[in-house]
């Protein structure tokens, strides 16, 4: 009589094997993910600096030398500078109530600009 099918040892092993194989595998690939998360929340708020500096360039007559001035996105939106309901990617919380406060200072031979994100309080 011929057996054609596997033994259950031969099953159990290959249970095992592939249950060790998940051990190592899944726990990198969760760890990719929140490197990607947190990759693309960073460009995210990259951009709103990037966008809040074209509007600088744009508006410096707004910008008091050796002072502050707070911009909100949704001012950069209604000016076109980014799209309607920007939302971070990991937690997608809108990021239309975030702001970049811009300080300025007066060095010997020009102005240096400093940018600084203000998350929403609901993305934090």
């Amino acid at each position: 009589m011929k057996n054609n099918g596997f033994t259950l040892i031969e099953l159990l092993g290959v249970i095992i094997i592939l249950t060790l194989l998940l051990l190592i595998v899944v726990p990198s690939i969760l760890e990719n993910i929140k490197k990607g998360q947190e990759e693309a929340d960073n460009n995210t708020k990259n951009s709103i600096i990037l966008a809040t500096k074209n509007w600088l360039t744009d508006n410096k007559d707004k910008v008091n030398k050796n002072s502050s001035y707070t911009v909100n996105v949704s001012v950069l939106q209604d000016e076109g500078y980014l799209p309607q309901d920007i939302k971070l990617p990991s937690k997608k919380c809108s990021l239309n109530d975030a702001s970049v406060t811009i300080t300025s200072k007066i060095t010997e031979k020009n102005i240096k600009y400093n940018y600084k994100y203000n998350a929403p309080a609901n993305c934090k």
